[in-house]
C-alpha cells in the first residue's frame, strides 16, 4: 500500500483519520476503495487529493457524501484519481463546474464506468462530458436523477468523443422534445447499445419519435415512458 503524504495539510496536520479508512475500505486484492456515505466535504476532498496515491487501485466507491465542484476539481487533478477504471461519485453536490473537471481531467484516461446520478449537473456539464477527449474509453455514464435538459441531452446523442459507450442513462432529467429528437437520430455514440430516458418531460411527439427510431430499435434495452422499445 503507498500513500502520498504532504506537509501542512488541514485537520490539525492529522491524516491518520485517512490512513483508518484506507484500511477499512479496502478489498484484499487492493484494487477496491470504499469511502462511501464518510461525510466528505470539500475541505476533506482535498486532503484525499494531496495525501492519497494507491497504484493499484481500480475501482473507487466514494459516493453519498457532500462532495462538491471544488473538491472533484481538486480529486480530478489528483494522483489517486489516476489509476481509476470505475468511479462512483453518485449522490454528492456536484454541479457543472465538477462534471466538467471530470471531463477534462487527465488522470481519468482510463475510467470504463461513471456513476454521477442524484448531483446537480445540468446542461454544461452534460456538454463537457459529451466532448471530452479524457473519458474516451468511457463504456457506461449514468447522469440519472440531474438537471440535464435539451441541449445537454443533444451534446451527448452527437458526441463522437464518447465512441466506446455502451450504456447511458438520462432518466429523471429534463429533457424535452429537442433532446428527443437528437437521442431518436442517434448520430453519435455508435457503440451505444442501452439507453435509459424514463421520467423526463412527457412530449407525446418525442416519445413517439423514440420509439420509431430504427436506431434505438435495434439496441439491446431502450426505457422510455413510452412502451418497450429495442431488443
Amino acid at each position: 500500500m503507498e500513500f502520498f503524504l504532504s506537509v501542512g495539510v488541514s485537520m490539525a496536520d492529522d491524516i491518520s483519520y485517512i490512513r483508518k479508512w484506507v484500511k477499512r475500505g479496502l478489498s484484499k486484492d487492493k484494487k477496491t476503495l470504499d469511502f462511501s456515505n464518510r461525510g466528505i466535504d470539500n475541505q476533506t476532498a482535498m486532503d484525499l487529493a494531496e495525501n492519497v496515491a494507491l497504484p493499484d487501485i481500480e475501482i473507487l466507491y466514494i459516493h453519498t457524501n457532500k462532495i462538491k465542484d471544488l473538491g472533484v476539481e481538486e480529486l480530478a487533478q489528483s494522483e489517486f484519481f489516476e489509476p481509476l477504471k470505475e468511479l462512483w461519485i453518485y449522490e454528492n453536490l456536484i454541479g457543472d463546474e465538477g462534471a466538467r473537471a471530470l471531463a477534462e481531467s487527465e488522470q481519468l484516461t482510463q475510467l470504463r464506468y461513471l456513476s454521477l446520478y442524484t448531483n446537480k449537473i445540468g446542461d454544461e456539464g452534460a456538454v463537457a462530458l459529451a466532448n471530452s477527449k479524457s473519458l474516451s474509453k468511457l463504456e457506461t455514464l449514468d447522469l440519472s436523477f440531474n438537471r440535464i435538459g435539451d441541449r445537454g441531452a443533444e451534446a451527448l446523442a452527437n458526441s463522437n468523443h464518447l465512441k466506446k459507450l455502451k450504456e447511458l442513462h438520462l432518466d429523471a432529467n429534463r429533457i424535452g422534445l429537442r433532446g428527443m429528437q437528437a437521442l431518436a437520430k442517434l448520430s453519435g455514440l455508435q457503440n451505444l447499445q442501452t439507453l435509459n430516458l424514463s421520467y423526463n418531460r412527457i412530449d407525446l411527439q418525442g416519445l413517439e419519435l423514440l420509439n420509431n427510431s430504427k436506431r434505438l430499435q435495434e439496441m439491446s434495452a431502450v426505457k422510455t415512458d413510452y412502451p418497450h422499445i429495442g431488443g
